[in-house]
This record gives C-alpha cells, sequence and structure tokens, in this order.
C-alpha cells in the first residue's frame, strides 16, 4: 500500500488527494494552519492544486498565539 506522512504519522494514499482536500478531511480551517509539503511552505490559494503523492511529507503547523 502506499502511504503519505502528515505530521511524520503514516496514512494511506490515494490518488488524487490535494493538501486542500486532506485539511477537509482532518477537520481543518483552511486560516487555522500553515502546510509545507516536502519541506516547501504551500500558500493557502495553492494547496488545492498541490497533489499529494506516495511518500510525500507534509506537516501541518498551527500558530502559537499569547504573549
Amino acid at each position: 500500500m502506499s502511504e503519505f506522512t502528515v505530521n511524520q504519522q503514516p496514512r494511506p494514499w490515494r490518488e488524487g488527494l490535494s493538501v486542500a482536500a486532506l485539511l477537509v478531511e482532518l477537520g481543518h480551517a483552511p486560516d487555522s494552519v500553515a502546510t509545507a509539503l516536502n519541506g516547501a511552505f504551500v500558500p493557502r490559494g495553492r494547496r488545492e492544486a498541490a497533489p499529494i503523492q506516495p511518500g510525500d511529507e507534509l506537516t501541518l503547523i498551527q500558530p502559537i498565539t499569547g504573549g
């Protein structure tokens, strides 16, 4: 089975999966996390066109608030 990782946790890969679609599946609002695919920042406006491939590493970074 082909896999990719999200924050170093393996997940099954499937054809046609984009960064945007995965965020929806995981229940994240688009503006609630920053994303990096294989170490490269993926801006919100490009997530729909950013396909996830087998072996990819997706990092989700939640902003830290406070003082």
